[in-house]
Protein backbone atom coordinates (compact mmCIF):
# COMPACT_ATOMS: atom_id res chain seq x y z
CA UNK A 1 0.00 0.00 0.00
CA UNK A 2 1.33 3.33 -0.84
CA UNK A 3 2.20 5.69 2.19
CA UNK A 4 -0.23 8.76 2.48
CA UNK A 5 2.32 12.17 2.38
CA UNK A 6 1.65 15.29 4.58
CA UNK A 7 0.43 17.14 1.81
CA UNK A 8 -2.25 14.34 0.47
CA UNK A 9 -3.80 14.62 3.94
CA UNK A 10 -6.84 16.55 4.68
CA UNK A 11 -6.68 19.53 7.30
CA UNK A 12 -9.38 17.70 9.43
CA UNK A 13 -7.01 14.59 9.49
CA UNK A 14 -3.68 16.54 9.92
CA UNK A 15 -5.72 18.60 12.72
CA UNK A 16 -6.91 15.29 14.89
CA UNK A 17 -3.67 14.07 14.33
CA UNK A 18 -1.87 17.51 15.75
CA UNK A 19 -4.31 17.38 18.44
CA UNK A 20 -3.71 14.27 19.77
CA UNK A 21 -0.51 14.59 20.23
CA UNK A 22 -0.33 17.75 21.68
CA UNK A 23 -3.00 16.29 24.19
CA UNK A 24 -1.31 13.28 24.67
CA UNK A 25 -3.49 11.30 23.40
CA UNK A 26 -2.49 8.72 20.89
CA UNK A 27 -3.29 7.61 17.11
CA UNK A 28 -2.57 4.79 14.76
CA UNK A 29 -3.31 4.51 10.67
CA UNK A 30 -4.90 1.28 10.43
CA UNK A 31 -5.08 2.24 6.43
CA UNK A 32 -5.57 5.65 4.57
CA UNK A 33 -7.96 8.03 6.41
CA UNK A 34 -9.41 5.10 9.32
CA UNK A 35 -7.08 5.29 12.39
CA UNK A 36 -7.68 3.62 15.89
CA UNK A 37 -7.39 6.69 18.57
CA UNK A 38 -7.09 7.14 21.85
CA UNK A 39 -8.13 10.31 23.78
CA UNK A 40 -6.02 11.01 26.84
CA UNK A 41 -8.46 11.44 29.99
CA UNK A 42 -9.31 14.63 31.21
CA UNK A 43 -9.32 13.74 35.17
CA UNK A 44 -6.19 12.29 36.49
CA UNK A 45 -8.19 9.66 38.58
CA UNK A 46 -9.29 7.91 35.48
CA UNK A 47 -6.91 4.43 35.45
CA UNK A 48 -5.40 3.27 32.26
CA UNK A 49 -7.65 0.38 31.79
CA UNK A 50 -10.73 2.30 31.87
CA UNK A 51 -9.66 4.25 28.70
CA UNK A 52 -11.62 2.95 25.44
CA UNK A 53 -9.62 2.99 21.97
CA UNK A 54 -11.91 3.91 19.28
CA UNK A 55 -12.08 3.74 15.86
CA UNK A 56 -12.60 6.59 13.53
CA UNK A 57 -12.95 7.46 9.76
CA UNK A 58 -12.47 10.39 7.76
CA UNK A 59 -14.04 8.88 4.09
CA UNK A 60 -17.78 8.17 4.46
CA UNK A 61 -16.56 5.03 1.56
CA UNK A 62 -14.65 3.14 4.42
CA UNK A 63 -17.99 3.08 6.73
CA UNK A 64 -19.16 -0.24 5.58
CA UNK A 65 -15.85 -1.66 6.06
CA UNK A 66 -15.53 -0.46 9.16
CA UNK A 67 -19.16 -0.66 11.13
CA UNK A 68 -18.46 0.08 14.70
CA UNK A 69 -16.24 3.25 13.47
CA UNK A 70 -17.23 7.01 13.57
CA UNK A 71 -17.13 9.25 11.32
CA UNK A 72 -14.87 12.26 11.87
CA UNK A 73 -16.15 14.92 10.12
CA UNK A 74 -16.97 18.71 10.45
CA UNK A 75 -20.27 18.54 12.87
CA UNK A 76 -19.75 15.13 14.53
CA UNK A 77 -19.82 15.61 18.55
CA UNK A 78 -15.91 13.37 18.67
CA UNK A 79 -14.64 16.67 15.80
CA UNK A 80 -16.92 19.23 17.83
CA UNK A 81 -15.24 18.61 20.94
CA UNK A 82 -11.41 18.38 20.05
CA UNK A 83 -12.24 21.65 18.24
CA UNK A 84 -14.14 23.11 21.48
CA UNK A 85 -10.76 22.37 23.84
CA UNK A 86 -8.66 22.96 21.30
CA UNK A 87 -9.91 26.53 21.29
CA UNK A 88 -10.03 26.10 25.20
CA UNK A 89 -6.44 25.57 25.51
CA UNK A 90 -4.84 27.80 23.18
CA UNK A 91 -6.45 31.31 23.45
CA UNK A 92 -3.51 33.12 23.12
CA UNK A 93 -0.78 31.77 20.99
CA UNK A 94 3.20 34.09 21.27
CA UNK A 95 4.66 33.58 17.46
CA UNK A 96 7.97 35.41 16.32
CA UNK A 97 8.71 35.48 12.97
CA UNK A 98 12.30 34.80 11.99
CA UNK A 99 14.56 37.44 11.17
CA UNK A 100 14.75 37.64 7.32
CA UNK A 101 17.74 40.10 6.81
CA UNK A 102 19.70 42.90 8.15
CA UNK A 103 19.30 46.65 7.91
CA UNK A 104 19.04 47.60 4.15
CA UNK A 105 21.60 49.27 2.50
CA UNK A 106 19.61 52.36 0.69
CA UNK A 107 17.56 52.96 3.56
CA UNK A 108 18.61 56.67 3.65
CA UNK A 109 17.39 56.52 -0.44
CA UNK A 110 14.06 55.00 0.54
CA UNK A 111 12.83 57.21 3.16
CA UNK A 112 13.96 60.49 1.39
CA UNK A 113 11.61 58.83 -1.58
CA UNK A 114 8.93 57.97 0.98
CA UNK A 115 8.43 61.19 3.00
CA UNK A 116 8.02 64.44 1.48
CA UNK A 117 9.45 67.10 4.31
CA UNK A 118 8.79 71.05 3.69
CA UNK A 119 10.58 73.15 1.70
CA UNK A 120 13.70 73.92 2.64
CA UNK A 121 14.11 71.63 5.05
CA UNK A 122 16.62 68.85 5.26
CA UNK A 123 16.83 65.74 7.49
CA UNK A 124 19.22 62.83 8.74
CA UNK A 125 19.23 60.00 10.02
CA UNK A 126 20.76 59.73 13.41
CA UNK A 127 19.70 56.39 14.74
CA UNK A 128 18.53 52.79 13.94
CA UNK A 129 17.36 50.22 15.90
CA UNK A 130 15.68 46.65 15.46
CA UNK A 131 13.04 46.22 17.45
CA UNK A 132 9.86 43.74 18.85
CA UNK A 133 6.74 44.91 17.16
CA UNK A 134 3.89 43.08 18.30
CA UNK A 135 1.14 42.06 16.06
CA UNK A 136 -2.24 40.90 17.51
CA UNK A 137 -4.67 38.44 14.86
CA UNK A 138 -7.92 38.03 16.20
CA UNK A 139 -10.02 35.09 14.85
CA UNK A 140 -13.62 36.00 15.51
CA UNK A 141 -16.65 33.20 15.06
CA UNK A 142 -20.03 34.53 13.24
CA UNK A 143 -22.99 32.47 13.49
CA UNK A 144 -26.03 33.09 11.34
CA UNK A 145 -28.85 31.49 12.92
CA UNK A 146 -32.67 31.57 11.34
CA UNK A 147 -34.27 28.55 9.20
CA UNK A 148 -30.70 27.19 9.49
CA UNK A 149 -27.15 27.84 11.17
CA UNK A 150 -24.20 29.07 9.13
CA UNK A 151 -20.96 29.62 10.76
CA UNK A 152 -17.70 32.00 9.31
CA UNK A 153 -14.69 33.04 10.61
CA UNK A 154 -13.31 36.53 10.48
CA UNK A 155 -9.91 38.02 11.10
CA UNK A 156 -9.11 41.09 11.89
CA UNK A 157 -5.13 41.65 12.83
CA UNK A 158 -3.99 44.77 14.71
CA UNK A 159 -0.44 46.51 14.43
CA UNK A 160 -0.42 47.15 18.44
CA UNK A 161 2.19 49.69 17.78
CA UNK A 162 -0.10 52.32 16.47
CA UNK A 163 -3.29 50.98 17.54
CA UNK A 164 -4.44 50.77 13.67
CA UNK A 165 -6.07 47.60 11.05
CA UNK A 166 -2.70 45.83 9.15
CA UNK A 167 -3.39 44.73 5.54
CA UNK A 168 -1.07 42.31 5.11
CA UNK A 169 -1.92 39.78 7.84
CA UNK A 170 -1.90 36.78 5.17
CA UNK A 171 1.76 37.36 4.88
CA UNK A 172 2.31 37.78 8.66
CA UNK A 173 1.17 34.51 9.27
CA UNK A 174 3.40 32.30 6.81
CA UNK A 175 4.23 29.23 8.60
CA UNK A 176 7.32 29.48 7.18
CA UNK A 177 8.59 32.04 8.97
CA UNK A 178 7.41 31.18 12.51
CA UNK A 179 8.70 30.18 15.20
CA UNK A 180 7.68 28.84 18.80
CA UNK A 181 10.86 30.88 20.27
CA UNK A 182 12.80 34.05 19.28
CA UNK A 183 15.54 33.67 17.02
CA UNK A 184 16.83 36.89 18.50
CA UNK A 185 15.72 38.56 21.82
CA UNK A 186 14.88 42.01 20.98
CA UNK A 187 13.58 44.95 23.31
CA UNK A 188 9.87 45.36 22.60
CA UNK A 189 8.62 49.07 21.05
CA UNK A 190 6.16 50.54 23.22
CA UNK A 191 2.54 49.68 21.74
CA UNK A 192 -0.85 49.23 23.26
CA UNK A 193 -2.43 45.87 25.51
CA UNK A 194 -4.17 42.89 23.62
CA UNK A 195 -6.85 44.46 24.79
CA UNK A 196 -6.82 47.61 23.44
CA UNK A 197 -5.99 46.58 19.98
CA UNK A 198 -9.36 43.89 20.40
CA UNK A 199 -11.36 46.95 20.81
CA UNK A 200 -10.15 48.09 17.06
CA UNK A 201 -10.47 44.22 15.97
CA UNK A 202 -13.99 44.13 16.99
CA UNK A 203 -14.95 47.00 15.44
CA UNK A 204 -13.64 45.91 12.32
CA UNK A 205 -15.17 42.25 11.89
CA UNK A 206 -18.57 44.65 13.57
CA UNK A 207 -18.21 46.37 9.90
CA UNK A 208 -17.95 42.84 8.01
CA UNK A 209 -20.91 41.27 10.13
CA UNK A 210 -23.06 43.96 9.50
CA UNK A 211 -22.42 43.29 5.86
CA UNK A 212 -22.68 39.65 5.94
CA UNK A 213 -25.52 39.95 7.38
CA UNK A 214 -27.52 42.39 5.47
CA UNK A 215 -27.06 40.22 2.66
CA UNK A 216 -28.07 37.42 4.43
CA UNK A 217 -31.22 39.55 5.42
CA UNK A 218 -32.49 40.79 2.20
CA UNK A 219 -32.32 36.95 0.85
CA UNK A 220 -34.27 35.80 4.09
CA UNK A 221 -37.19 38.82 3.16
CA UNK A 222 -37.22 37.38 0.10
CA UNK A 223 -37.55 33.78 0.63
CA UNK A 224 -40.43 34.72 3.33
CA UNK A 225 -42.27 37.35 0.66
CA UNK A 226 -42.94 34.56 -1.70
CA UNK A 227 -43.60 31.67 0.78
CA UNK A 228 -45.93 34.77 2.70
CA UNK A 229 -47.79 34.89 -0.61
CA UNK A 230 -48.13 30.98 -1.30
CA UNK A 231 -49.17 30.87 1.55
CA UNK A 232 -51.95 33.47 1.53
CA UNK A 233 -53.16 32.18 -1.68
CA UNK A 234 -53.73 29.18 -0.04
CA UNK A 235 -55.84 30.07 2.51
CA UNK A 236 -57.70 32.78 -0.20
CA UNK A 237 -58.46 30.07 -1.91
CA UNK A 238 -59.84 28.19 0.88
CA UNK A 239 -62.16 30.94 2.09
CA UNK A 240 -62.85 31.33 -1.51
CA UNK A 241 -64.08 27.66 -1.87
CA UNK A 242 -65.98 27.85 1.64
CA UNK A 243 -68.02 30.85 0.33
CA UNK A 244 -69.09 29.26 -2.83
CA UNK A 245 -70.41 26.68 -1.21
CA UNK A 246 -72.44 28.94 1.09
CA UNK A 247 -75.56 28.54 -1.18
CA UNK A 248 -75.97 25.17 -0.68
CA UNK A 249 -76.16 26.05 3.41
CA UNK A 250 -78.72 27.31 5.33
CA UNK A 251 -76.39 28.67 8.38
CA UNK A 252 -74.61 32.11 7.45
CA UNK A 253 -73.44 32.57 10.85
CA UNK A 254 -71.51 29.14 11.08
CA UNK A 255 -69.71 29.99 7.48
CA UNK A 256 -68.88 33.10 9.19
CA UNK A 257 -67.13 31.28 11.94
CA UNK A 258 -65.67 29.26 9.43
CA UNK A 259 -64.36 32.12 7.34
CA UNK A 260 -62.87 33.78 10.66
CA UNK A 261 -61.16 30.48 11.21
CA UNK A 262 -59.45 30.71 8.36
CA UNK A 263 -58.33 34.26 8.56
CA UNK A 264 -56.44 33.19 12.19
CA UNK A 265 -54.86 30.00 11.25
CA UNK A 266 -53.58 32.16 8.28
CA UNK A 267 -52.42 34.74 10.70
CA UNK A 268 -50.69 32.46 12.75
CA UNK A 269 -48.85 30.08 10.08
CA UNK A 270 -47.72 33.49 8.61
CA UNK A 271 -46.33 34.63 11.95
CA UNK A 272 -44.75 31.51 12.53
CA UNK A 273 -43.14 31.20 9.09
CA UNK A 274 -41.76 34.73 9.67
CA UNK A 275 -40.26 33.96 12.94
CA UNK A 276 -38.80 31.41 11.43
CA UNK A 277 -36.80 33.23 9.41
CA UNK A 278 -35.89 35.95 11.81
CA UNK A 279 -32.22 36.52 11.61
CA UNK A 280 -29.93 36.14 14.65
CA UNK A 281 -26.14 37.28 14.36
CA UNK A 282 -24.07 36.21 17.20
CA UNK A 283 -19.93 37.05 17.54
CA UNK A 284 -17.64 35.64 19.78
CA UNK A 285 -13.64 35.97 19.62
CA UNK A 286 -12.32 32.20 19.56
CA UNK A 287 -8.56 33.14 19.31
CA UNK A 288 -5.76 35.58 19.75
CA UNK A 289 -1.92 35.63 18.11
CA UNK A 290 0.45 37.99 19.10
CA UNK A 291 3.28 37.96 16.25
CA UNK A 292 6.34 39.68 17.15
CA UNK A 293 7.90 41.13 14.33
CA UNK A 294 11.60 42.69 13.71
CA UNK A 295 11.12 46.17 12.01
CA UNK A 296 13.60 48.50 12.27
CA UNK A 297 12.78 52.22 14.20
CA UNK A 298 14.30 54.89 12.42
CA UNK A 299 15.50 58.30 14.16
CA UNK A 300 14.99 61.12 11.98
CA UNK A 301 16.13 64.94 12.76
CA UNK A 302 14.23 67.58 10.48
CA UNK A 303 16.21 70.59 10.14
CA UNK A 304 14.23 74.29 8.87
CA UNK A 305 16.22 77.00 7.74
CA UNK A 306 15.56 78.97 11.00
CA UNK A 307 14.34 77.41 14.41
CA UNK A 308 15.48 73.88 16.27
CA UNK A 309 15.49 71.25 14.47
CA UNK A 310 12.48 68.78 15.34
CA UNK A 311 13.09 64.81 15.97
CA UNK A 312 10.81 62.44 13.95
CA UNK A 313 10.28 58.27 14.50
CA UNK A 314 10.26 56.21 11.33
CA UNK A 315 9.47 52.42 11.04
CA UNK A 316 11.32 50.35 7.98
CA UNK A 317 8.83 47.14 7.84
CA UNK A 318 11.26 44.20 6.38
CA UNK A 319 8.11 42.04 5.86
CA UNK A 320 6.42 44.69 3.03
CA UNK A 321 9.67 45.97 2.04
CA UNK A 322 9.03 49.53 2.56
CA UNK A 323 8.85 52.49 4.96
CA UNK A 324 5.97 53.00 7.04
CA UNK A 325 3.60 56.48 7.69
CA UNK A 326 4.79 58.44 10.52
CA UNK A 327 2.19 59.16 12.88
CA UNK A 328 1.69 62.88 13.33
CA UNK A 329 2.32 64.47 16.35
CA UNK A 330 -1.04 66.87 16.31
CA UNK A 331 -3.36 64.89 15.09
CA UNK A 332 -2.25 61.79 14.90
CA UNK A 333 -2.87 60.26 11.70
CA UNK A 334 -0.30 58.42 9.69
CA UNK A 335 1.30 60.63 6.79
CA UNK A 336 4.19 60.68 4.48
CA UNK A 337 3.74 64.31 3.76
CA UNK A 338 5.02 67.23 5.80
CA UNK A 339 4.73 70.95 6.63
CA UNK A 340 5.86 73.37 9.44
CA UNK A 341 2.78 74.96 11.31
CA UNK A 342 3.09 77.88 12.99
CA UNK A 343 2.77 77.69 17.47
CA UNK A 344 3.86 81.48 17.85
CA UNK A 345 6.21 83.59 16.93
CA UNK A 346 9.60 82.05 16.35
CA UNK A 347 7.99 78.35 17.28
CA UNK A 348 7.08 76.28 14.51
CA UNK A 349 6.21 72.20 14.86
CA UNK A 350 5.82 69.84 12.63
CA UNK A 351 2.97 68.08 11.06
CA UNK A 352 0.90 66.38 8.41
CA UNK A 353 0.33 67.91 5.30
CA UNK A 354 -3.48 67.82 6.22
CA UNK A 355 -3.66 69.17 9.60
CA UNK A 356 -6.09 71.92 10.55
CA UNK A 357 -5.03 75.03 11.14
CA UNK A 358 -6.17 75.58 14.55
CA UNK A 359 -6.03 72.13 16.03
CA UNK A 360 -4.50 71.80 19.48
CA UNK A 361 -1.62 69.20 20.20
CA UNK A 362 -3.63 65.52 21.13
Amino acid sequence: MTAVTENQRTPLEQFVRDYLEVTGGVWDEIEPQVYDVLVAPDRPDIRPEEIDVCRIVFDTEALPEHPQAQLASFGTPLIDTFLQQAIQRARQLHLWRLVSHAIPHNLDARLGRAFTFPEGSTWECTRVRPLDFPQAVYWFQVTFSSDQREDDLIVAAVDLHYLRLMRHWERLLDPASLARQPSILLPEVRRATVAQGFDVAQQSALRTVSGLANLRQRELQERVRKQTERMRCYYDDLKRELLAGQRRTTNPEETAKRVAAIEREAQIRIAELIDKYRLAVQLRLLWTAIIHQAKLLVDLLIRPDKGDPVALKAVFDPLTDSVEPAVCPNCAHPTFQWRWQLMRPGCRRLVCATCPAGLKPK
